[in-house]
């Protein structure tokens, strides 16, 4: 992977493919969960995407602190000018959809399209699936960083399934990397969501073309998102991933990226003229 200092701090990210730009922002746990989309000949012969991990986790600089997702879109946006010419395509998931969110909020000028990958909202499940979140704490404080990982993820894509669904799609050590960059969840992430607000009145704002993205098998609080975002964007479309829980991409990753092209084709960036 390449190198990038943006805001101070040192990000690694790698490009593949050809065309307009496409800027994947990853979620929690693991940076390594849009890997398998650069290998999928649907996306890469249409689109330069373009990978980055975010801070804290592998190949990029730790955390110092807190970190707003203000800042994450912060990261994200010199991203985009740094090395996609300064707008581009986004695709955002889970925590990457509401750093997408944020970005779009304030640097609407950089964002050609919204894609979003099952984002947290605030849906009417939303307490009751942060408390299952809240419950892995306590693991997670006793030291026992890959049981709170394990339990963390069998919340959000349903007990088990990273093993039998998701394995085959990430690369081999990857579940080592994320217990290796377990306090960024634990320590910046899930505070800094839990500060973060997003109303139907900032989703206003946001006048791009919106796809949501929600898996076959999701659960109830992002299958809840996906009717918000349908709500609070009257220009959205759905894609339903077949096959896929909340792992969406590296679980069904040719009908993830099938699903893109086929939105993406839809809105293609126009050089924005010097006004």
């Amino acid at each position: 992977m390449e190198r990038l200092v943006v805001n101070g701090a040192e990000l690694a990210y790698e490009v593949v493919g050809n065309g307009e730009p496409l800027v994947l922002i990853h979620g929690s746990v693991s940076a390594e969960t849009n890997d398998c989309l650069l290998i999928e000949p649907a996306l890469t012969s249409h689109y330069r995407v373009i990978n980055y991990h975010r801070r804290g986790f592998h190949g990029s600089a730790p955390h110092n602190g807190s970190f707003s997702l203000a800042q994450q879109a912060q990261d994200a946006l010199a991203v985009i000018q740094e090395i996609a010419g300064g707008r581009a395509h986004i695709a955002g998931h889970s925590y990457g959809g509401a750093t997408l969110l944020q970005l779009a909020l304030d640097a609407p000028q950089a964002v050609h399209t919204v894609s979003l990958l099952e984002p947290p909202l605030p849906v009417q499940s939303a307490e009751t699936f942060i408390g299952r979140l809240a419950a892995t704490f306590p693991t997670y404080e006793s030291g026992n960083h890959a049981g709170a990982v394990g339990a963390f993820v069998d919340i959000v894509l349903g007990p088990g399934e990273y093993q039998e669904l998701c394995e085959p799609n990430l690369p081999a050590g990857w579940l080592d990397r994320a217990v290796a960059d377990v306090d960024t969840l634990y320590q910046v992430e899930l505070p800094a969501l839990g500060e973060w607000q997003f109303t139907r009145e900032m989703a206003a704002r946001i006048t791009q073309p919106v796809l949501s993205v929600v898996g076959e098998n999701s659960d109830l609080f992002f299958r809840e998102g996906d009717a918000l975002i349908r709500e609070w964007f009257p220009q959205a479309e759905t894609f339903v991933l077949p096959g896929a829980s909340h792992g969406l991409q590296y679980m069904n990753p040719s009908g993830m990226a099938a699903g893109l092209v086929a939105f993406l084709e839809k809105h293609p960036l126009r050089v924005l003229t010097p006004a």
